[in-house]
């Protein structure tokens, strides 16, 4: 326990079991619709070229760089309001606000206006992660939070998902013309109305957040608010243990946003499919994929650790890392369309627990009156320089050395392994510095 829960009881004391396990369903499935409304403009990104005469570079900027720049701002100052207000209130406000402008999105007509659209997007969506990393860490005791944060971990994995299936769908249903009858959003092209959609079933999704019961805050020994001095002084303290746990998803993130960017468009660009037809496959499969994996590894680490195997959480990220890799390449090498749907579907039950790893060792390493800005500086390093810039520099790579329609394939097969060996590589770093300052007696292992 943390010098900043001495003077009272644990907060999860005040949860009851049912009442925690609400909290994360509920979080978790705003999670999951945060990453629909961000990540559906992928599948879409054939159409919306030939709409608005956009190149792959601009589409990279459009996925990348116009959401996650004002995403990594807005972080600051939200992961500090998580610290100080009511984490329920500005998670609430946050999905209305998010939810405001993907419908903004859809009625964008020009390249610019999709873009401003997006920058908002990510404002709308930085309250999300602080927040709700703050309710979890407060609600459950250690020794579960990794199960909760594995729960919470599938949202960005099962939205991305539905993102593909709901995209999938809703272009079909526009382009075969049986949404015309509907007022205003019916006479949207397709792509458009794909991102419409989403928007407006948030606006509803938002009120179930303001049926949750917020864990009391640990009494602080000081009377003053913290700051940001106090977060990074806290910091420096374990200096190359938060450099570690910043950096290793950063670099995966930078690996997987740019993977999953150009996915759908290297799939259709390969097999000549349409979005209609690579969103509900492959959303499906990554729909039943995903929890099983990213739930399962967690009860697997939680059972682990119970069993004394302190390392569990970064043992079986790196093995699990490993496995993914296989099938991941396979996707685009396979002979035929039903064997890449079978290695994309093996690539999603192992797709990887770096987020359930970082956000359990920067529970574990920080006191719950700093932990909403110490995960908003963490959003900010992960989406700045991993989910910015990915997605731009594998079209970069593209363009630069690559030639023809499988150009963008050929680059993802390059950069994604590349990324991904430099984050397995920090991640091992990471458990040699956590074993070492264990037997340190760090009072953070205690």
């Amino acid at each position: 326990m943390s010098q900043a829960q001495t003077a009272s009881a644990a907060p999860w004391d005040a949860i009851g079991h049912r009442e925690r396990w609400r909290t994360v369903a509920i979080l978790t499935l705003l999670f999951i619709l945060s990453f629909i409304d961000r990540n559906i403009l992928k599948l879409l990104v054939e159409p919306i070229k030939a709409d608005l005469g956009a190149t792959d570079i601009q589409i990279s900027l459009l996925v990348g760089l116009s959401f996650s720049t004002l995403y990594s701002i807005s972080c600051v100052p939200f992961g500090y309001a998580a610290d100080l207000f009511s984490r329920r209130k500005l998670i609430g406000a946050a999905v209305f606000c998010w939810s405001s402008m993907s419908m903004l999105c859809g009625l964008a007509g020009s390249y610019w206006q999709l873009f401003a659209g997006r920058a908002g997007l990510g404002i709308g969506e930085a309250a999300l992660q602080p927040s709700a990393a703050s309710l979890i860490r407060d609600s459950f005791p250690p020794e579960q939070r990794a199960r909760a944060f594995s729960i919470f971990g599938i949202g960005p994995l099962v939205g991305s998902a539905m993102a593909m299936l709901a995209g999938g769908f809703l272009f079909s249903l526009a382009e075969q013309g049986h949404v015309r009858a509907i007022p205003i959003i019916g006479a949207l092209r397709p792509w458009q109305f794909a991102l419409v959609v989403p928007g407006m079933v948030g606006l509803l999704l938002g009120m179930l957040v303001l049926t949750l019961r917020e864990p009391p805050r640990p009494r602080l020994p000081k009377g003053n608010a913290p700051s940001f001095g106090d977060t990074f002084r806290h910091m420096r303290t374990n200096a190359r243990l938060y450099f570690l746990v910043f950096a290793a998803p950063t670099i995966w993130s930078l690996a997987g946003s740019g993977w999953t960017a150009w996915m759908a468009a290297g799939m259709g660009r390969s097999w000549g499919m349409s979005p209609g037809e690579i969103g509900p496959m492959a959303g499906t499969i990554a729909l039943v994929c995903t929890p099983i994996g990213m739930i399962g590894f967690g009860f697997l680490i939680d059972h682990l650790s119970k069993k004394g195997r302190r390392d569990a959480i970064l043992q079986v990220t790196l093995a699990v890392q490993a496995l993914h890799m296989i099938p991941a390449m396979l996707i685009f090498f396979a002979p035929t369309p039903q064997l890449m749907w079978i290695a994309y579907g093996a690539s999603m039950l192992v797709t990887g627990t770096f987020q359930i790893a970082a956000s359990s060792i920067i529970a574990e390493l920080t006191p719950s009156h700093l932990i909403g800005k110490t995960i908003a500086l963490f959003s900010m390093a992960q989406n700045f320089l991993g989910l910015a810039i990915g997605p731009t520099i594998f079209a970069l790579v593209s363009s630069g050395f690559f030639v023809g329609d499988r150009a963008i394939v050929n680059a993802m097969l390059l950069c994604y392994p590349l990324f991904i060996a430099i984050a397995m590589a920090l991640a091992y770093a990471l458990m040699i510095a956590r074993r070492g300052a264990r037997a340190a007696g760090n009072p953070a292992f205690a």
